[in-house]
């Protein structure tokens, strides 16, 4: 059973600043490095999902081969009991994770086991992981599907029960690990790994959310032997027969005559991986972390598309405060990280009230939320995104938000979505794709914007002047601006991602003087550089926030002028000098991590004081983004 009284602080942590993996129940610490981080997260999962207790578990401990002391002292020993941590008599499970090279792994790892009474041994890498049970013969090693929980025997692994499935403790290693062993052992383009994944993925979905009280979504040690020894013909139709069902409830993301592109082997491994999980009760963060990887891994494209992180979402969805009678659209939506955000916020305002049903909360999501993204794997990933969270996926579909609007509402149409068309949003929360690279080029959709056009400066007026003369090409960051404003209502108000120099460069003066002439400008707020490195990109971001205006309005409230909200972020939450996006907690004048009223450690982020700021501007200026608001 999973061991949800144990906090993850108190488990372990990564001390960026001293650059430490901090081991809190053992009272030891290590130097970070990449292995280290394995062996924390490894930690994490055997107490948390596993359920052993901490008690239980040691860490590079000395086992002897006979009366000589082995060099190298083993990664992770689980024992039988929290008095006795003799690996020569209490092991139980040995968890290799320093030794990279798969062979060499898993030689360490049953090395250890046979100089020890451990029964059970895992290698984990953080992209690939072998289980595997020690047999009464000498040496002999059997692969297994998954390692036994705490109180569990081996025959229990892969007898699920719905009420037996745990939060993942994190899913970005669990993806990688599945991606790399069907991309090793199908020989499949990266592209077929991604559909593959995605098919898998609805499926485990599709299989939790069923009234049967029993997992379908499972394999059993017994079954992996049939299927290793090509009778596991059984498992392989009850896998099918989930497909069958999620191709009927979901034929907006697959065809009637799609297939699992998988042999038997491989997808007894995939479901070996998720079939503990329950992917709908893992935290919010941890989901979105892993689609964040896994799809910028997978779908990363050449026009510029940074993944938006997690605080940054939770920036712009708060400080806009999006209202559950708002229609709301991400016209780039991606992997759908602003649907999702902007719909559990709105959620957590519905489950305050008394008497709200899930099925408000799902009709919510429908008849409000759309999202539109020109790469149609992403508008998939989106709709799982949406889906894993209880739906709203039938609000997303692929297209090039940048279209002609009647190519654009055929195109929305044929999705089966609705209200693709202009001045029909109370909101828009995007990220767009910029940069100078990939250009716009095709007149026919130049000819639609305004700063699509030159623009020259009168001298006389002091003001810039759109001529008849269409630019040979213009970067779709600056067309999204345009676009979103088409799309928002008189009123309705946007949060967009762009580059710094949209907001700076002199040559660009242009835009941002059509932004003052159709909108307020709500507040400019500067993210530190960095905040995209961990998708693999390091541009100087800012996030704009307007409301848009009619010509009069805006031109009047130029000319008696306004106050503009301005901030600057310089703690995002975590450590932006490293790819793997590392949490940094606040800590006292001591070194202790500061703790909030639950006894959660304070994510050290400089975005609550942003949001509680602009708060307090809007209720000082009285500035209501809806009529029946109450500061």
């Amino acid at each position: 059973m999973a061991n949800r009284k144990v906090e993850e602080k108190d488990i372990g942590y990564v001390d960026a600043e001293r650059k430490k993996v901090v081991y809190p129940f053992l009272k030891k610490e290590f130097a970070l490095k990449p292995e280290e981080e394995i062996r924390l997260l490894m930690i994490k999962k055997l107490i948390l999902e596993y359920g052993y207790s901490p008690g239980q578990i040691n860490v590079e401990m000395a086992v002897k081969a006979g009366q000589v002391t082995m060099p190298k002292k083993a990664d992770i020993i689980v024992f039988d009991n929290v008095r006795n941590h003799d690996p020569a008599s209490q092991a139980y499970i040995i968890v290799e994770v320093k030794k990279k090279d798969r062979k060499d792994g898993i030689d360490q790892m049953q090395t250890y086991c046979n100089n020890t009474t451990a029964e059970y041994g895992v290698w984990f890498n953080g992209k690939d992981i072998v289980y595997q049970h020690r047999k009464r013969e000498p040496h002999q090693f059997q692969d297994i599907p998954d390692i036994p929980r705490k109180g569990e025997s081996l025959e229990d692994v892969g007898v699920f029960y719905k009420d037996d499935l745990v939060p993942a403790t994190e899913l970005k290693s669990v993806f990688e690990t599945i991606h790399n062993h069907i991309y090793a052992n199908e020989g499949l383009l990266k592209e077929k790994v991604f559909n593959e994944m995605l098919k898998i993925i609805f499926i485990k979905m599709v299989d939790e959310k069923s009234i049967e009280e029993k997992s379908e979504f499972r394999i059993t040690e017994k079954e992996l032997r049939e299927v290793e020894e090509g009778k596991g013909q059984s498992f392989v139709d009850r896998i099918t027969d989930l497909f069958d069902r999620v191709k009927q409830e979901y034929g907006d993301v697959f065809a009637q005559n799609d297939i699992i592109n998988l042999n038997p082997i491989t997808l007894a491994f995939v479901v070996s991986q998720l079939q503990k999980y329950d992917l709908r009760d893992t935290p919010a963060d941890v989901k979105g972390t892993a689609f964040q990887t896994f799809v910028y891994a997978h779908q990363r494209g050449d026009r510029g598309e940074f993944f938006t992180p997690h605080p940054i979402l939770e920036l712009m969805v708060e400080m806009l405060d999006v209202g559950d009678a708002e229609m709301l659209l991400d016209p780039a939506s991606g992997s759908g990280g602003f649907l999702v955000y902007a719909m559990n916020y709105v959620w957590t305002k519905f489950r305050r009230r008394k008497g709200v049903k899930d099925v408000d909360l799902v009709k919510y999501a429908h008849n409000y939320i759309r999202g539109i993204d020109f790469n149609p794997d992403l508008a998939k990933v989106g709709k799982m995104h949406m889906v894993l969270y209880d739906d709203g996926h039938t609000g997303i579909f692929s297209a090039n938000s940048l279209e002609e609007w009647d190519r654009l509402k055929a195109q929305a149409i044929a999705s089966g979505v609705r209200e693709i068309e202009p001045e029909k949003y109370d909101l828009i929360l995007t990220n767009p794709p910029f940069g100078s690279k990939g250009k716009v080029t095709d007149k026919r959709i130049l000819a639609q914007y305004d700063l699509a056009y030159k623009w020259k400066f009168n001298k006389t007026s002091s003001e810039w002047g759109k001529t008849k003369k269409l630019q040979k090409g213009q970067v779709p960051d600056i067309l999204f601006i345009n676009r979103c404003l088409q799309f928002l209502r008189k009123g309705g108000r946007m949060g967009i991602v762009l580059p710094n120099s949209d907001l700076n460069n002199l040559s660009l003066e242009y835009v941002r003087q059509y932004i003052k002439q159709n909108a307020r400008i709500l507040a400019v707020v500067s993210l530190p550089v960095g905040t995209f490195a961990s998708a693999g990109a390091n541009p100087q971001p800012s996030v704009l926030f307007l409301q848009k205006l009619g010509e009069e309005d805006a031109k009047k409230l130029n000319e008696e002028g306004y106050p503009i909200f301005m901030a600057a972020i310089a703690k995002i939450g975590y450590d932006l000098n490293t790819k793997t996006a590392t949490v940094l907690y606040k800590k006292d004048e001591r070194g202790e991590l500061l703790k909030d009223e639950n006894g959660k450690p304070i994510i050290d982020t400089d975005i609550p004081l942003v949001v509680e700021a602009f708060r307090a501007y809007r209720k000082r200026h009285g500035l209501r983004f809806r009529k029946t608001e109450e500061f």
